[in-house]
């Protein structure tokens, strides 16, 4: 794994995430395309704009800092 993600993440419940693997699983899909498909849908529906280009991540404070380690956190 890279030392710095380059994608954006969000965190859900475990709970949530077992349901939405299992379901994937059963159906064949990748978790990171099904939440891309649903939630394109969504913002489509509500007229939400695609944007033409992405703002940068914001630039870390002290990038020498170690990073805390969280368990139990998904990301796709």
């Amino acid at each position: 794994m890279a030392k710095r993600q380059t994608r954006r993440s969000i965190s859900v419940k475990g709970i949530t995430y077992q349901r939405l693997k299992d379901y994937c699983d059963a159906n064949e899909k990748s978790v990171s395309g099904y939440l891309e498909e649903i939630i394109g849908e969504k913002l489509d529906a509500a007229g939400v704009p695609v944007p033409t280009m992405l703002k940068p991540r914001p630039a870390r404070k002290n990038s020498s800092e170690a990073e805390e380690i969280v368990s139990q956190h998904f990301t796709f």
